[in-house]
């Protein structure tokens, strides 16, 4: 089974689109677990009626700690070998599970591909560049993000999770490599990222940190 894991914070108006997303996955060996990270909004009425609609969501409430510590938990409480993650304002296409499951093998984890649905009122959005601090690279050249990681989740648990740290999804990639773990990318893209959709979107305030050196 494949644990899908996703952190919200006050993404009502877009977990619909993520929950339906991974109930279209043509692989249907999965369970689906959100972590509510003290949201303020309507997320946990959305994700109450959600749960309502099918017994393959999990849902835990817990107070605001930040997306590190909210997937950490949702690694700490998977009951899949495997592990897949769901930004709550992407979704999936229906064959991401099956082709990273495919792809990985015996390794100990992948990278899938995305295509870019730019949100951002920039037209060529870019964010800063996890490999060389102070310069910035386009958001559609970049390495990894949250919801490309998928593998099995032993090889997560074993380098300890996610950071509080910037590019935190990119860091627990490095590290990964950096502890010899396998790893392949996927040929094709099956996630669909839609940059800047949320007001303070993780990346975009990072790239406001980044400029005014906070």
């Amino acid at each position: 089974m494949i644990t899908v894991i996703t952190a919200a914070f006050n993404h009502a108006r877009f977990l619909t689109g993520a929950v339906e997303s991974v109930r279209a996955q043509l692989h249907q060996d999965w369970e689906h677990l959100v972590i509510d990270d003290g949201s303020t909004d309507d997320t946990p009425a959305v994700l109450a009626g959600l749960v309502r609609t099918g017994p393959d969501l999990r849902v835990l409430r817990t107070r605001n700690q930040g997306q590190p510590a909210a997937l950490n938990l949702g690694l700490a409480e998977a009951r899949g070998e495997w592990v897949a993650f769901l930004d709550a304002d992407d979704e999936f296409l229906p064959n991401h599970l099956g082709l990273l499951l495919e792809t990985l093998g015996g390794r100990d984890f992948a990278l899938g591909r995305f295509t870019l649905i730019n949100c951002s009122p920039d037209p060529e959005p870019v964010v800063p560049d996890f490999y060389r601090p102070g310069r910035e690279i386009p958001v559609a050249e970049i390495e990894s993000c949250t919801g490309l990681l998928f593998g099995r989740r032993e090889a997560f648990l074993r380098v300890g999770g996610f950071r509080a740290v910037r590019s935190s999804d990119t860091d627990l990639c490095q590290r990964m490599k950096q502890a010899g773990s396998s790893w392949i990318r996927a040929g094709e893209p099956t996630y669909l990222y839609y940059f800047g959709r949320v007001r303070d979107h993780l990346a975009l305030r990072e790239l406001q940190e980044a400029r005014t050196g906070r």
